[in-house]
C-alpha cells in the first residue's frame, strides 16, 4: 500500500480507472499566463457547497464573482462578499478561472454544451469542477474543452459545507501534479490535495469516499438508534463510541447532531441519495455488486419518503427509528 505522501503524485492510467481517454486524445492548451498568481475566480453554483467555497476563498484573499439560478442563493452569496454576475456566460467571458459547484454532472454537461457556457470560454480558460458526478462525464468534458483550447479539471471535495468553509476539506484532482499551475488555488480551498493523474479520477475517488462515509454514517445512526431505543442515554452512549474501537470521523461530525436532533443542513440526504445512485451505477459498470450500498439506497429512499430529504445527513437516524 502506498503512503499518502506518494499517493499525492500517483498517476493512474485511464484503463485502470475504466475511463475512456478524453475525446480526441488531444492535450489541453495551456494559458499563456501562469495561474499560480491568480487571485480572482468565477463561481457558478452558490448553494450550500458553493457558498462555502466562496467563503473559504474570500477568507484566503480571493475575489469571487458568482452566479446561480436561485435568487435566494445569490442573495446569500452576496451577503458573504461575492460579486454577482448577470449570467453564467458573462462570468465565463470575464473570468479566466471558473469554478463549478453544481448538483450533478448532468447539470454540468447541459450548462457547458446546451446552454452555451463552453462557447463563452476564452482560449486558455480553466474550469475546475467540484461537482460530484460521473467520472466519464468529467473525462469527456476535459477532452471536448481541450479541442476549444480550454481546460476542464475535476476537483472534487470531501467534506460538508461546514468543513469546506473552515478549510477542513480534502481535494481529489483529476490531473497530474506537475501540470497543476492552479495548485495554489486548490490549496487555498482545501489544504490537503491529491493529484490522481487522469480526468475523472477525482470524481471516481469522491464516489469511493462517499460510499465508505455514507455506510459509516448509516451504521452510526443505526447503532445510536438501537442503544437509545433499548434505554441508553444518547450523550454517554456517543461518548463511549467516540472512545472505543467504533470511533470514526463520522461520529465526531454527525454523532452529536443525531443525538440532539440537529438537522440543519450542512449536507442533504437528497444529495447523498443522488451520490449513491452514481456509486451503484459506477460499480455496475465496473462489474461489481455493492450489497451494503443497495441496502443503504433503500434506507435513503425511506428517509426521503418521510420528508427528510432536505435535512442534514444526520437525519438518517430518523429513518432508522421509523422502521419499514
Amino acid at each position: 500500500m502506498l503512503p499518502a505522501s506518494r499517493l499525492r503524485f500517483l498517476y493512474l492510467p485511464a484503463r485502470a480507472l475504466r475511463l475512456r481517454p478524453p475525446h480526441g486524445g488531444r492535450s489541453p492548451a495551456r494559458a499563456e499566463q501562469s495561474l499560480v498568481t491568480q487571485r480572482t475566480v468565477g463561481l457558478i453554483g452558490l448553494g450550500l457547497a458553493g457558498n462555502a467555497i466562496a467563503r473559504r476563498l474570500i477568507a484566503q484573499g480571493y475575489h469571487v464573482s458568482g452566479y446561480d439560478l436561485s435568487a435566494s442563493a445569490c442573495a446569500a452569496a452576496e451577503a458573504v462578499g461575492v460579486t454577482l454576475a448577470a449570467d453564467a456566460a458573462t462570468l465565463a467571458r470575464e473570468q479566466p478561472v471558473l469554478l463549478l459547484s453544481l448538483p450533478d454532472s448532468d447539470v454540468v454537461r447541459r450548462l457547458l454544451w446546451d446552454d452555451g457556457l463552453a462557447a463563452a470560454l476564452p482560449p486558455g480558460a480553466l474550469v475546475l469542477d467540484t461537482t460530484t458526478g460521473r467520472p466519464q462525464d468529467a473525462a469527456d468534458n476535459a477532452g471536448r474543452l481541450a479541442e476549444r483550447h480550454a481546460r476542464f479539471v475535476d476537483v472534487t471535495l470531501s467534506g460538508s459545507s461546514e468543513d469546506i468553509a473552515a478549510g477542513r476539506a480534502t481535494a481529489m484532482v483529476g490531473d497530474r501534479a506537475e501540470a497543476a499551475d492552479y495548485a495554489s488555488l486548490v490549496s487555498a480551498l482545501a489544504p490537503r490535495a491529491f493529484y490522481l493523474g487522469t480526468p475523472g479520477a477525482g470524481c471516481l475517488c469522491k464516489l469511493v469516499i462517499n460510499h465508505i462515509m455514507g455506510l459509516n454514517r448509516a451504521a452510526l445512526a443505526e447503532g445510536l438508534a438501537f442503544g437509545m431505543a433499548a434505554g441508553m442515554d444518547g450523550e454517554p452512549l456517543l461518548a463511549v463510541i467516540r472512545d472505543s474501537a467504533a470511533h470514526s470521523r463520522v461520529a465526531d461530525m454527525k454523532g452529536e447532531r443525531m443525538v440532539r436532533g440537529d438537522y440543519a443542513p450542512a449536507s442533504k440526504i437528497s444529495q447523498h441519495a443522488k451520490d449513491v445512485r452514481l456509486i451503484l451505477e459506477a460499480a455496475q459498470e465496473a462489474g461489481l455488486r455493492l450489497p451494503l450500498e443497495e441496502v443503504h439506497a433503500s434506507l435513503l429512499a425511506h428517509a426521503i419518503e418521510l420528508g427528510l430529504g432536505e435535512m442534514d445527513n444526520a437525519a438518517i437516524i430518523e429513518a432508522c427509528r421509523a422502521g419499514p
